[in-house]
This record gives structure tokens, C-alpha cells and sequence, in this order.
């Protein structure tokens, strides 16, 4: 996770420009990764700024190189810092926002959620409980009258409701709504950046719990996500999904840390979790487009999980014939 002279030359003028580096150290430092979606920041900006949480904390928005640069109108009531970088992903993204960060608690969403009100002061009271785990809220659908958005967070859901049935001893949360400390974050290296395609947070996870250190759900830290999706858009997104879940099972294997075996009493329970859901859709219509909709993210991540084992096989053969013949 090294960083540019030229790039910390920037940051540090950009600190300077907003008087962060003139303020005691915050408590929080709040980091948004950011590509491509000038309005979606700027209204998960505003939501920031209504936060409840009165101890100090700062704001860092890391521009992952989008064609336009980042410019924010108003940093509201906290000290914030923009950072732009070449595109390079959500993971090196965060990193970055990380390396910066002066707080001692790091709270990690995405430039596509609003965070309620509560967010923050619900993150940070349960940190007080639990000071040495990562804490995970809950992410609800902004958009109900978008099939694809809306079936893309019941998936989350079905995925929290099995890994997560114990919230004081929880498996995995996505990295759109996290909080824990930074010396922990940085111990383990932070988000894998060569997970350019999905499956980070997994990652991340995993290697936290390497650790021994624990996982809590805290169910009423809530964002809102808006991401707006269409059939081709979540075909591809599982497609993604099912690519990075390879690899995050292939590292998982070689440092000895679980198998996939492991995670099958998910699949094996996901048509009775599925029913149960579906039978609370009122609308008929509704109900059968949620029901293809997950059959198709089935489909669709397990073609992504083939493509990606035989790309990584004829990548590595590949790399045999070339040795051989060198």
C-alpha cells in the first residue's frame, strides 16, 4: 500500500487547503471510495452530514480516477479530504483512504449509499462494547421499484441471515458498512488489491478472523443503497460475484484457512430461505420475477465460478509451457 511522493504531495495540500492538519485528531475517519457517480457522492455527502454522532470526525474521498475529477461543493460540519488516484479499484481505493486517515476507528460506505442519520453514533457505541472487532451494519434497498436492485440486497440478506445468525459472532459483511480500528486494519494489510473483479470483503473477513479477532452485526447501523440496475448490469454484476468467489476460495485453500465445503450449508438451505422470502411478496407478478431473478443469479454466478477456474487453469499451464520452453 505504498503511496506516490507526487500523491502525498497532494495530499498534504489538500489537508492543508481544508485546515484538517490544524485540528486535534479525529475519533473517526469516515472513507468513501469513488468512481464515475458526482451526484450519488454528493448525496451520500449530505446524508454524512446529517449524522448524529457528536464526537470528532473526519471525511475521506478517495477519487479512483474518474475521467472528472472529484469536486465537492460543501465538506459540511467535518474536516474532509479528497484524494485522487489513477483507477485502480474499490480495494486500493479504500487502502488509501486508510494510509491517510488520521482517526483511530476507520467507518468505510460507498459513494452509492445514504447513511441514516444514526449510522455512525450506532457503529461507534457498539465498537465501545466489542473495541476489538469489526463491526457490520445493515444494508437496505434504496430503489423498490428497481427487480434487479431489489433482489441484489434480498441476496445480501439471505447471506446475513445464514453467516449472521449469531450477531455477536458474525462471519461477514459487506465493505459498503463497516467500522473497526485502524491499527487492526492495517495489521492485516487492509482489502487485497489484486481483487479488482469482487469478493474483497470476503477476503477481508476471512483474514480478520484469521486473527481470532470477532465479527458483530449490529442490525440498526443502517445505509441505504442506491444502485440502480438493469438485466445486463446484473448479469454482469453476478457474473463478477461468481469470478471473485474463485479466487477468494482458491487463497482461501492455499493458506489453510477454510473450504469451500464449509460455506455449502448456505446453498444447500437457500431454496427453503428463498421460499420463505418469496412468500411475502403480495403481487404474483412481482413473486415470479424475484423467484427468476434468483434462479438467474444462481446461474450466472456459477458460470462466473467456472470462467474464472479455467482461466486461472490455462493461465497456469500456460505459464508451465513457457517455463519449459525458456
Amino acid at each position: 500500500m505504498s503511496q506516490p511522493s507526487s500523491d502525498r504531495v497532494q495530499l498534504a495540500q489538500d489537508q492543508q487547503r481544508r485546515g484538517a492538519t490544524d485540528l486535534p485528531p479525529p475519533r473517526v475517519s469516515v472513507v468513501i471510495p469513488t468512481y464515475r457517480r458526482p451526484q450519488a457522492l454528493q448525496a451520500c455527502l449530505q446524508a454524512l452530514d446529517r449524522q448524529t454522532y457528536t464526537g470528532g470526525w473526519e471525511l475521506i474521498v478517495v477519487d479512483d480516477g474518474s475521467p472528472t475529477p472529484v469536486s465537492i461543493n460543501s465538506t459540511g460540519r467535518h474536516p474532509c479530504t479528497v484524494i485522487r488516484q489513477a483507477n485502480a479499484g474499490p480495494s486500493a481505493a479504500r487502502n488509501r483512504g486508510v494510509q491517510a486517515a488520521r482517526g483511530e476507528w476507520i467507518a468505510c460506505t460507498d459513494d452509492d449509499c445514504l447513511p441514516e442519520s444514526t449510522w455512525l453514533e450506532t457503529l461507534m457505541r457498539t465498537a465501545a462494547q466489542h473495541p476489538d472487532a469489526l463491526i457490520g451494519g445493515t444494508t437496505v434497498n434504496g430503489l423498490v421499484n428497481d427487480p434487479y436492485a431489489a433482489t441484489s440486497q434480498l441476496i445480501v440478506d439471505l447471506v446475513y441471515e445464514h453467516f449472521n445468525a449469531n450477531a455477536n459472532n458474525a462471519y461477514f459483511f459487506a465493505s459498503n458498512n463497516i467500522l473497526c480500528r485502524r491499527d487492526q486494519f492495517l495489521k492485516i494489510n487492509g482489502f487485497d488489491e489484486s481483487f479488482e473483479i469482487a469478493s474483497e470483503d470476503r477476503d477481508f473477513c476471512d483474514r480478520w478472523r484469521m486473527q481470532d479477532w470477532p465479527l458483530v452485526w449490529q442490525p440498526e447501523a443502517k445505509i441505504e443503497h442506491r444502485h440502480a440496475q438493469s438485466l445486463s448490469k446484473f448479469i454482469h454484476l453476478h457474473f463478477r460475484y461468481g469470478r471473485g468467489a474463485y479466487r477468494y476460495q482458491l487463497i482461501r485453500k492455499h493458506r489453510g484457512s477454510g473450504t469451500m465445503r464449509q460455506d455449502m450449508g448456505f446453498h444447500q438451505l437457500l431454496p427453503k430461505r428463498i421460499w420463505h422470502h418469496c412468500r411475502k411478496i403480495r403481487n404474483p407478478i412481482r413473486r415470479f420475477h424475484t423467484l427468476f431473478n434468483l434462479c438467474l443469479w444462481q446461474a450466472i454466478n456459477i458460470i462466473g465460478f467456472a470462467a474464472e477456474g479455467l482461466s486461472v487453469k490455462f493461465t497456469s499451464r500456460s505459464k508451465r509451457i513457457r517455463g519449459a520452453s525458456s
